[in-house]
């Protein structure tokens, strides 16, 4: 089981060394590799998901350290993206809006884990991201039709840009507005004081290092507190 959450986090380091290169790989390279590097990074952003799934292998760590990394590689990307257009901007905005949102929620002991929309605007973004990239370069893609080229090359950027990014531009507004719908639902997953205290029972005799393996890297634990107000009330029972 060690090995396989290792593996799984290292598909996820992948997108933290891929929010480190992008910029310099984008500025030596251009946009037609810096779009290569995304796709790749994008895709193990679903391989690590499936995994922990298929091997039953997700841990609080891992999802946080997927929720930073996710975070990260888009703000980044958009930056990138920004040298190239100034359309650009509003999702880097959102991005961060959404983040503040996630953490007034944590703050609050609000479950923020990604719903459905977060999760569907991670894909719309990579198709948007990656295709914005390839356009931005499009002209020494040698493997794509000289026509195709012309075609593309013929559009006016600011047109082109605009509508490639608009998709991602809109999921990003819809994901922001769903996470303030969702601080406005009741929150019936926050644990009760009888279950802190039965998890202090369970990790008393435990030292700092036990629990730390107990909460942040146990699946089991994982699985019976997944849906719970997250880690701000849970890491408590430490205290």
């Amino acid at each position: 089981m060690a090995f396989k959450i290792i593996l799984i986090n290292l598909l996820t380091l992948i997108r933290i060394i891929g929010t480190i290169i992008l910029i310099p790989v984008y500025r030596k390279m251009g946009g037609f590799v810096v779009g290569l590097v995304s796709l790749i990074c994008y895709l193990t952003d679903s391989v690590d998901g499936i995994l922990a799934r298929k091997f039953h292998a997700s841990t609080f760590f891992g999802a946080l350290f997927d929720g930073v990394a996710d975070k990260l590689f888009t703000i980044i990307n958009f930056v990138v993206l920004f040298l190239i257009t100034p359309y650009a901007l509003i999702p880097i905005i959102f991005e961060i809006l959404i983040i503040i949102v996630q953490f007034i929620k944590y703050k609050k002991n609000m479950n923020v884990q990604s719903n459905i929309i977060g999760k569907a605007k991670v894909w719309v973004l990579a198709i948007c991201v990656v295709a914005t990239f390839m356009a931005s370069d499009i002209a020494n893609i040698s493997f794509l039709s000289m026509n195709f080229r012309n075609s593309i090359l013929a559009l006016e950027d600011s047109k082109l840009y605009f509508w490639l990014l608009f998709p991602a531009t809109v999921m990003e507004i819809i994901t922001f507005i769903s996470y303030i719908l969702e601080s406005f639902l009741p929150n019936k997953e926050i644990l009760t004081t009888k279950e802190l205290n039965r998890e202090k029972e369970e990790l008393k005799s435990q030292n700092m290092w036990e629990n730390f393996k107990y909460i942040w890297l146990n699946p089991e634990y994982y699985e019976k507190h997944k849906n719970d107000a997250y880690l701000r009330k849970i890491v408590k029972i430490k205290k």
